[in-house]
């Protein structure tokens, strides 16, 4: 798919929010408590191997979003009209 580059940036830090939150639920809330009168019984809320299969997919779709911006940016050229040796020589 063809994305423009802002499309890919606003993708990119949503995708940031996502793979925080799902790291802060397969740290914290994997498992869920119950309190009986004898006992506490923990029961998985959410299958960890599944919420790190999607921490991976986010996190390989950030890698792949990152290397498609540089490669764009590489080939981009921008038009300034600046001079840039004049800029950087020293003062006389």
């Amino acid at each position: 798919m063809k994305y423009t580059v802002n499309s890919l940036l606003v993708m990119q830090k949503s995708l940031r929010i996502r793979m925080s939150q799902l790291n802060e639920l397969k740290n914290e809330s994997t498992h869920r408590t119950i309190f009986t009168e004898t006992k506490q019984i923990e029961e998985p809320v959410y299958d960890v191997k599944r919420v790190d299969t999607k921490i991976v997919r986010i996190n390989n779709a950030l890698f792949e979003i990152d290397r498609a911006i540089k490669e764009s940016n590489a080939k981009t050229k921008v038009n300034v009209s600046i001079n840039y040796q004049n800029l950087t020589t020293p003062i006389e």
